[in-house]
């Protein structure tokens, strides 16, 4: 699995990458979000290097398949080590306001990308009440 520096931008992308992903599925109001709330700078990360991200992401996905050739995005082990590389509790924050940003962009609250926030909240230790108010550059 690729990482990347604890706390970087294409860690925190990596998340969002992983959230984006965790329905099957890339919708494009997912992206139009990002540039919409200028999430790419909120990052520190320009949309083309979101793209590498992205990519990655998905690569780690297919050569970590089972042998049946099913990928299971919701693998707990998985998500805690890319979430893991996120450790700064202001990053934290701010990488799940993106998250709650993204999820609710398309105007369908997805079961998996659900399950996927709440795991994220509990594991940072975060409430929804922590999430209110604008995403705001760390």
């Amino acid at each position: 699995m690729k990482n990347y520096t604890t706390d970087s931008a294409e860690a925190m992308a990596r998340v969002l990458a992983m959230t984006m992903i965790t329905d099957a599925r890339l919708d494009d109001t997912e992206l139009e979000i990002m540039d919409h709330l200028f999430l790419y700078d909120v990052l520190g990360i320009s949309r083309d290097d979101f793209s590498r991200v992205v990519g990655d992401y998905c690569e780690d996905l297919l050569e970590g398949g089972a042998p049946d050739g099913k990928i299971a995005l919701m693998d707990e082990k998985r998500i805690d080590a890319v979430i893991g590389c996120v450790k700064d509790p202001q990053k934290r924050l701010v990488t799940a306001r993106m998250i709650a940003n993204i999820i609710k962009a398309d105007g369908k609250l997805h079961d998996a990308e659900l399950a996927l926030f709440r795991h994220i909240l509990e594991r940072w230790d975060l409430t929804l009440d922590q999430l209110k108010g604008l995403v705001h550059p760390a």
